[in-house]
């Protein structure tokens, strides 16, 4: 497996009170799958998509990535894994305002060994005309979409989704996804999704299900669907 948890443990204290946002959770992720995480808030998936992005760390347990240990890993070789391994698509853009849609590309191009080509980048998330224009003349889709291409142009071997269409409106969420599903069998990208949508499963190649910081289910979607076929 590309990705294998195992027994990982994460804490939080407020005041006098703890309590375990993860909870001795094991699952496995292989590669080029796109893999949906759902769960009820406070269920523990941000805060499992962290650690495995290497932004938290893990009080306890196991993670290895491409059969190398992440969870004791030092600052400088954490950040290493990051610009080596990981992409980053949250539910609000960061987009930086006064940077053009390409020149906001361009600021994570030179984080990766093997940056894909920015035009090239451009044309396949629908951009290609939108290259000179600033974040604030372009619609929730296409900021989103400029999002996808920076997390992407770095070559990431994984691709970490935080709610990627929660801000998005039903048209836009199915291109935003559709254009998922394009990464993944144009890149062969992992992409780790994690989501309130509980129909977006049926893309995804396997579903894990978290409650209260530990998986439930891990399974494999014997018939996925394609975007089109979903409704909501």
């Amino acid at each position: 497996m590309f990705i294998h948890i195992q027994d990982l443990v994460k804490s939080y204290s407020t005041g006098q009170t703890s309590f375990l946002a993860v909870n001795h959770t094991s699952c496995e992720i292989d590669a080029g799958e796109i893999c949906v995480i759902l769960g009820p808030s406070g269920s523990g998936k941000s805060t499992l998509m962290n650690i495995i992005g290497g932004l938290e760390s893990a009080d306890g347990g196991s993670i290895k990535v491409d059969d190398k240990e992440i969870i004791n890993l030092n600052s400088r070789d954490l950040g290493i894994y990051r610009r080596n391994y990981v992409g980053f698509v949250f539910q609000f853009y960061n987009l930086i305002p006064n940077l053009t849609v390409k020149e906001n590309i361009e600021v994570c191009a030179h984080l990766g060994k093997n940056p894909l080509d920015i035009n090239m980048l451009l044309e396949k998330v629908g951009l290609a005309n939108q290259a000179d224009k600033f974040p604030a003349a372009l619609s929730g889709g296409q900021q989103q979409r400029v999002a996808i291409a920076r997390a992407l142009v770095k070559n990431p071997k994984i691709l970490l989704c935080d709610e990627p269409t929660g801000a998005l409106d039903y048209k836009t969420s199915k291109e935003v996804l559709s254009l998922f599903n394009e990464i993944n069998q144009n890149y062969g990208t992992t992409i780790i999704m994690i989501t309130h949508n509980d129909v977006i499963r049926f893309m995804a190649h396997r579903v894990i299900k978290l409650k209260d910081g530990t998986v439930t289910e891990n399974c494999l979607n014997d018939h996925r669907l394609s975007v089109e076929e979903i409704e909501w």
